[in-house]
């Protein structure tokens, strides 16, 4: 979810932080592109985009896990944005992304950060550029994004990136109001009013589209609204689960290009259609019958059992036994098949199926998270993995 906090009440004294979560999607990943369900959770890891005013009639903008530290004046920045409207900007609407519109902008960001970029440093600043001549115009501004995720991971740090600039962005041009903080030691996080959330949302969507060409919408609107969520064909339904949930992630530090995996899905998709629609609609299945388990109603209360608490499996992880609930069993065996799917449609990875063949030494199921080809692998852990007493 996103949040911002605003302190000191003079403008030349305003300083905004705002922060959104990073995402695991527990399944249907690449198939939401084509229509079909996902299933994905905010993790408690979070970006951070902290704005202040320029100085020198200028903007800054600090990306230090990339590598970046740019300074621009105001003037440059104006010769290569061509589109007029964005000296008067409207942050209440917002404008979709066309690289037609901007024929100079790919080339002034690439000489900017010259040879030995960090990968994806360009996208990250070009998204920036527009979040932020499209909310704020042309105004001094110094900006930097930290975070606590790491990149190119499947843990949606492109969109905790573009969800925190655009909250904080919306909140420094007032679009969001949030109380003032006199005094650099008080600082409150506050919850972004929910009317505004989707707002920030479609922001963030745009900065997306600019990074990953066709996105699903699927990670950005988790860092924006938190929770579990369940994600289809832009309709988004909260998922209000007591089943908890504990998983291992595995970065398999193997780098990927998120827009290459989706369009290399969608031209197997076209070469393919019936084979790969069955896969899509296989994986559907995965994703409907995952949110039905995690709704799965209590039984009882008081202390009593729970449906679906019963043990129904009795497995050894090493040297411990692993005992497992009906509901375990079952989101696990279907973390198998999503994982035999995703790989059936070009996206999984040597590091990716080693990983999976490790957890499943000790009887636990993996499978990627994200847009695969490397990135973070998700193994579920059972709730009950006891010593083994003598």
């Amino acid at each position: 979810m996103a949040m911002a906090m605003a302190m000191g009440a003079p403008r030349e004294q305003l300083r905004v932080d705002a922060r959104a979560p990073g995402k695991v999607i527990l399944s249907g990943e690449h198939a939401v592109v084509h229509g079909t369900s996902a299933v994905a959770a905010a993790l408690g890891l979070y970006t951070t985009a902290t704005i202040r005013p320029g100085v020198d009639d200028g903007c800054v903008l600090d990306l230090p896990q990339l590598g970046v530290n740019l300074k621009w004046p105001l003037k440059v920045i104006e010769e290569i944005v061509t589109q007029g409207h964005l000296l008067d900007p409207k942050p209440a609407h917002v404008a979709s992304y066309a690289e037609s519109e901007w024929p100079q902008l790919g080339a002034f960001v690439e000489q900017q950060l010259g040879l030995h970029a960090v990968k994806g440093a360009d996208a990250a600043v070009t998204a920036f550029l527009f979040l932020y001549t499209s909310i704020l115009g042309l105004q001094p501004v110094t900006v930097r994004v930290t975070s606590e995720l790491p990149v190119g991971a499947g843990l949606g740090s492109s969109a905790a990136y573009c969800v925190a600039l655009s909250a904080g962005l919306l909140a420094y041009c007032g679009e969001i109001d949030l109380p003032q903080e006199n005094g650099a030691d008080r600082k409150t996080w506050i919850d972004v009013n929910e009317k505004k959330i989707d707002l920030v949302n479609r922001w963030a969507f745009e900065g997306e589209r600019i990074i990953h060409g066709r996105p699903s919408g699927i990670d950005n609107t988790v860092s924006s609204f938190g929770y579990v969520v369940k994600f289809k064909q832009g309709q988004i339904t909260r998922l209000h689960t007591q089943l908890p949930l504990r998983m291992l992630l595995t970065n398999t530090q193997v780098g990927r290009n998120t827009k290459a995996l989706v369009a290399g899905v969608g031209e197997r998709a076209l070469r393919h259609p019936a084979a790969m629609g069955a896969i899509f609609k296989a994986i559907d299945e995965i994703a409907e019958e995952v949110v039905t388990i995690l709704l799965t109603p209590s039984e009882n209360s008081g202390g009593e059992k729970k449906k679906g608490e019963e043990i129904v499996s009795t497995e050894e992880c090493g040297p411990h036994p692993v005992f497992k609930t009906e509901q375990e069993v079952r989101l696990q065996e279907l973390v198998e098949m999503n994982q035999g799917l995703l790989q059936g449609i070009g996206v999984s990875h040597l590091s990716i199926e080693s990983i999976c063949q490790i957890t499943a030494s000790y009887r636990l199921q993996s499978k990627l998270t994200g847009a695969g080809g490397g990135g973070c692998v998700l193994t579920l852990l059972p709730h009950s993995i006891l010593p083994r007493t003598f």
